[in-house]
């Protein structure tokens, strides 16, 4: 029987996933390896202007579905009046239409173990990275195990860093959704903030 810390990490997310599935409900969804926008690049060429979109998959990530996955790598575009004014590349993942792209409100990296100063800086761009795109996600990271002081030092972008020691124990696990939940909740007040309406103070 495979222990807790015999898992790979595909192993610890997987069993993670089945556990977390009625976190939130439709129309938001949470899943694994879920492709998020993390960069755009601007590309002039003789006819229109392309739009790259590139995209990082997520461990598990709670979200809203941004573009389905039966939208193809050329199959968008930016047009008025019909005609086409930006060519958007639409850069998935290695299989392109195996995932959603994910409007992310949630994202939970997982690692087995504490991961060295290199694993725990990328992490944190990627999570500024992503920021810049969605303003109101919240970027969780979770080490299987002990925290070095390191994780804090170094994942100044990260929202919450979670210790979890093992993936079988109820109350482990009840507070990991206490923790999403809570993080859920704060997305959705800065997204509301950002588009609430600006109200100007009446002059008396």
């Amino acid at each position: 029987m495979t222990t807790t810390q015999q898992l790979t990490e595909m192993e610890l997310r997987d069993r993670l996933i089945k556990q977390l599935e009625d976190v939130v409900k439709f129309p938001y969804q949470i899943d694994t390896e879920v492709p998020v926008p993390y960069k755009h690049i601007y590309i002039p060429t003789d006819n229109n202007t392309k739009l790259e979109l590139w995209c990082f998959k997520q461990d598990i990530t709670i979200y809203k579905v941004l573009f389905d996955k039966t939208v193809k790598q050329k199959d968008s575009r930016i047009s008025k009046e019909e005609e086409t004014i930006i060519d958007v590349i639409l850069e998935k993942d290695s299989g392109q239409n195996s995932h959603h792209v994910g409007l992310p409100f949630v994202i939970l990296e997982l690692k087995k173990g504490q991961p060295n100063t290199h694993e725990i800086l990328t992490y944190s761009q990627k999570a500024e990275l992503i920021k810049t795109i969605f303003p109101y996600c919240q970027f969780l990271f979770l080490i299987q195990g002990p925290i070095s002081a390191r994780t804090y030092r170094h994942g100044i972008n990260f929202d919450e860093i979670i210790s979890l020691n093992d993936v079988n124990d109820i109350q482990e696990i009840k507070e990991l959704k206490r923790t999403l939940k809570k993080h859920f909740e704060i997305s959705l007040s800065k997204l509301s903030k950002l588009t609430g309406t600006n109200h100007k103070r009446k002059i008396k």
